[in-house]
């Protein structure tokens, strides 16, 4: 499967961006507007710990989602937008996979003992077949401790919010990759580096690594991993398309540099939205890394 085919139901009119330190909502509106509002986190509404997001303290986000969800009158159905680091997503290879899904889930959750410091049992597993060709088979797996994502879930609810999809940041980067068919995406947020490789919009390599300064070596030496894998083992040279989202302006600097140095890497082309923001203010106390990654959504725009 696809990154598009992540995405099959139509773009929501709403979405929203979380994080421990803010909560942004976006609004479609006529002509193209888009509503925006956003309102600092209280400490101790979010508990992230070694395997993401381990707890919601609901009556402390609450009354934070219901201000939001009523200054721009949001719809019921929205897309939810969480840093990559709330969860866990491995690509995981297999010689051979059952043909039970019930099966190939145990299969996946042996698989996870052996990489995460809780009970398979405690997550809740989304996993999705990549393309085969003479290869092993792959499977994309998203994980998420079950009582927190259930926690987030409720207080949606109850302040008359259905989320319709929730993703991680690193999969909403990909909109600037226009036609590309070898794209770079690679996404920082507080505490997190991720790295994604997509070939023909497939993920062929997904590097997570918690980040806790924004050490430029460690950075550079990922990313210098992750090209080194695919030359020898996916025999690529070509030139590669890099989408960067990241909270640090100064990292963003030195990705730009480092890829202008790059005899192989190209920035993306990102798309003009067709939406635009009603006024500027809330776009630059978010941030481009809290609100394009929604506005991709939004704009079905993300591949």
């Amino acid at each position: 499967m696809k990154i598009p085919e992540f995405f099959t139901s139509p773009p929501p009119a709403t979405g929203w961006s979380l994080d421990a330190e803010m909560a942004v909502v976006v609004r479609r509106q006529a002509k193209g507007e888009l509503r925006c509002a956003a309102a600092d986190i209280p400490e101790g509404a979010f508990d992230v710990g070694p395997v993401g997001l381990q707890g919601v303290d609901e009556d402390r986000l609450r009354p934070v989602l219901t201000r939001l969800q009523q200054e721009v009158e949001g719809s019921k159905r929205a897309a939810v937008v969480v840093p990559t680091g709330w969860l866990r997503t491995h690509l995981l290879e297999f010689e051979e996979l059952p043909r039970r899904q019930a099966d190939t889930r145990e299969v996946v959750m042996w698989r996870l003992k052996k990489l995460l410091p809780v009970a398979p049992t405690s997550l809740r597993l989304t996993t999705v077949a990549q393309p085969r060709s003479d290869g092993p088979h792959r499977l994309l797996v998203m994980a998420g401790v079950e009582r927190a994502l259930a926690s987030l879930e409720s207080v949606f609810a109850s302040v008359g919010v259905s989320p319709s999809m929730l993703t991680p940041r690193i999969f909403t980067v990909v909109n600037g990759g226009g036609t590309a068919p070898r794209f770079l995406a690679v996404q920082q947020e507080k505490g997190f580096l991720s790295i994604m490789l997509l070939l023909d919009d497939s993920p062929y390599v997904v590097r997570t690594k918690p980040l806790p300064t924004e050490n430029w070596a460690v950075v550079e030496r990922e990313l210098g991993l992750v090209l080194g894998f695919v030359e020898a083992n996916l025999g690529i040279s070509d030139e590669l398309s890099v989408g960067i989202s990241v909270e640090s302006d100064e990292l963003a600097a030195r990705l730009k540099s480092w890829v202008g140095t790059g005899d192989s890497l190209s920035l993306a082309t990102t798309a003009s939205p067709s939406e635009v923001f009603r006024g500027t203010a809330i776009r630059d106390r978010a941030g481009a890394f809290r609100l394009d990654p929604v506005v991709n959504v939004m704009s079905g725009g993300v591949r």
